[in-house]
């Protein structure tokens, strides 16, 4: 399987985390790759799904796609970007973002990130943006 990450995260903390640096309000990138032993058109399923931070899952954060793997995510990985903000990212607040996938319905592979979207004064991302 191949490792999830999350290429807008904010590296200046230590695990890394989404926060208004991260510019959340334009979405979420997540990475899954390479996919060197996947097939090429194999269907990769991706799910996003917000957490509090017990890992409870939070309503109506989950999205899911499919995707056709291709030649080019053998060698150089699959990235897309999750999120209408409002819907699946903002309802998060202070919590976890889990991002996972699987291919032809095999074996689930999965990776959270931090996610944590207001400032001290209590505003949110989008309210300062």
């Amino acid at each position: 399987m191949s490792e999830i990450t999350f290429p807008g995260a904010d590296f200046s903390f230590d695990p890394p985390l989404i926060n208004c640096t991260s510019k959340p309000m334009d979405g979420i990138r997540v990475k899954i790759g390479p996919l060197g032993n996947a097939q090429v058109g194999a269907v990769l399923k991706l799910t996003w799904q917000g957490e509090d931070m017990s890992n409870k899952p939070i309503p109506d954060t989950k999205i899911s796609l499919n995707h056709f793997v291709t030649e080019n995510d053998q060698v150089k990985g699959f990235e897309e970007l999750i999120g209408d903000y409002f819907l699946h990212i903002k309802p998060i607040l202070n919590g976890n973002g889990r991002a996972s996938y699987t291919i032809n319905g095999g074996p689930e592979q999965s990776a959270r990130i931090r996610v944590f979207l207001s400032y001290p004064d209590g505003t949110t991302c989008d309210e300062k943006h």
